[in-house]
């Protein structure tokens, strides 16, 4: 399993206390696309979803791969661009048959390529489905078995920049967390962090996840149950190719499919299994 340093935690994951009459908390985090940015967060207002038992009428879907399911709940009130054309696409069959295309041993798998290289043409580069605006939430995060949408590109004009208009824009791939090494020098790294992120820090160490992923990617659904996490294990479990020298991605050496990508409801999803 991959070792994620302290050093680079505490780079990547670093609280601010006391902004006005509220506890905020920043996270400095390198993007998953390796660019740098801060979000600040009221934690007073945060609420862990991933946390609670989902209620019988949010939407879930059933991620069926070669490799075993992954049934995961959805957040459309706090993705809901990006879970409307999930949706959307799902429904459609657009899934169907894609790719797993990267694994990153132990930690997390991308996956809705519809290649095994991972890469997209120039069309679809343009295309409105590659180009959502990141939706960030505080109160859903990169924990173990959470769904993230991957990031595309960026607007990072002076002038966007200046007038507070900077956006990151995410597409149809995604990517589901498994979990860094939380040893003794991670969890030191995490416990430092400010006391109003408590509650954040302790479900990482509970729960797993990627914390330098925090507020970086929309974040649009998470994963339940047994049956879930094994086969998230068993993807990033398995042996990869040599890196890509273009892209960097350690692709699977034998295909991974998403056959199907089923929509439902987690109530649905109950009823069948009692």
């Amino acid at each position: 399993m991959a070792r994620w340093s302290n050093t680079g935690m505490r780079r990547m994951m670093i609280f601010l206390v006391i902004m006005g009459a509220f506890s905020l908390t920043l996270f400095s985090c390198s993007t998953y696309c390796g660019q740098n940015r801060y979000q600040y967060i009221d934690m007073s207002s945060v609420e862990l979803y991933q946390l609670e038992e989902p209620e019988d009428e949010a939407p879930a879907a059933v991620i069926h791969t070669s490799l075993g399911d992954i049934t995961a709940v959805l957040y459309p009130e706090e993705a809901p661009n990006y879970t409307a054309q999930f949706t959307k696409l799902a429904e459609e069959g657009y899934y169907d048959g894609t790719y797993i295309y990267q694994v990153e041993k132990g930690v997390y798998f991308s996956a809705g390529s519809p290649d095994n290289t991972g890469n997209l043409t120039a069309t679809q580069q343009a295309s409105p489905e590659e180009n959502v605006e990141t939706e960030l939430s505080s109160n859903i995060w990169p924990f173990r078995g959470a769904l993230c949408a991957l990031n595309t590109g960026h607007d990072r004009s002076f002038w966007s920049n200046l007038f507070g208009n900077a956006a990151d824009y995410c597409g149809t791939r995604f990517l589901v967390c498994n979990t860094i090494e939380f040893d003794d020098e991670v969890k030191a790294g995490l416990e430092e962090v400010d006391q109003s992120a408590s509650e954040i820090t302790e479900a990482f160490i509970e729960k797993g996840g990627i914390p330098n992923y925090a507020q970086q990617m929309t974040i649009f659904g998470q994963a339940y149950g047994d049956e879930s996490f094994e086969t998230i294990d068993r993807i990033t479990s398995v042996m990869v190719k040599a890196a890509d020298p273009e892209t960097e991605y350690t692709a699977p050496k034998e295909d991974i499919l998403i056959e199907k990508i089923e929509i439902t409801t987690w109530g649905s999803l109950s009823n069948e299994n009692t």
